[in-house]
């Protein structure tokens, strides 16, 4: 795989320079968010491993700006901040996995796989709701007038409550689907990536919504 590594501690970034040596993958390294960020908008990686704690900017902001250009790549956040607030800010930005300092080697390895096959695990095909056409590849909504592009965690929400059309799903249910988590991390995540997501589905010609059912959680419709 070809990797990027966003980490300040230069002992651990040397460390993982003949780490991912060694296990055959290719591996660029940079101290600061922002080279990591520029280099990003013009380089293609299999995935990026971000620290936190950053001299210029802090890793949740980094991705939500990698997300905010359109960018795909999986992000998996090696920090030693290990709150579960923390945790789900991270999951919420936009990142795919989370693990925490101290690790084992054979772990980030074993993580940076399952990231890498579920990033070329082949595409499902097109579907159509009402007058709108998905495109999971691009991770994008068409109707006639519009086109809504979607970033890679409301996409997976989307399709979630799609996969249920109808049925009331919980908020605890979307946590464990969504963002793999399996306890209530006392955080509005699920609301306020539904209110995100509705805003996008809020233009003319699309035929699909999220309707909230108080106190029991959300149905997907398609309004046609």
């Amino acid at each position: 795989m070809n990797l990027l590594l966003v980490e300040d501690d230069p002992e651990l970034g040397r460390q993982m320079v003949g780490w991912m040596a060694d296990a055959g993958h290719d591996l660029r390294w940079d101290e600061k968010g922002m080279p990591a960020l520029e280099w990003l908008k013009s380089h293609e990686c299999d995935a990026v491993i971000l620290d936190v704690g950053l001299p210029d900017m802090d890793g949740f902001t980094l991705v939500e700006r990698l997300r905010a250009e359109g960018m795909s790549t999986p992000v998996l956040f090696l920090t030693a901040r290990a709150s579960v607030a923390d945790r789900v800010r991270g999951l919420a930005s936009g990142g795919d996995d989370y693990l925490t300092k101290p690790f084992a080697a054979e772990e980030l390895l074993a993580r940076l796989d399952a990231l890498h096959r579920r990033a070329t695990h082949a595409q499902p095909a097109q579907r159509k709701i009402g007058n709108c056409r998905l495109d999971p590849v691009k991770r994008r909504i068409i109707s006639e007038s519009n086109t809504v592009e979607l970033q890679p965690r409301e996409w997976t929400l989307l399709e979630v409550l799609m996969n249920h059309e109808g049925r009331i799903m919980p908020k605890q249910f979307l946590l464990e689907q969504v963002w793999d988590i399996r306890f209530d991390p006392g955080t509005n995540v699920v609301d306020a990536m539904i209110c995100r997501l509705r805003r996008k589905l809020e233009v003319p010609g699309c035929d699909i919504h999220i309707e909230t059912i108080r106190g029991k959680g959300y149905v997907f419709k398609s309004v046609a």
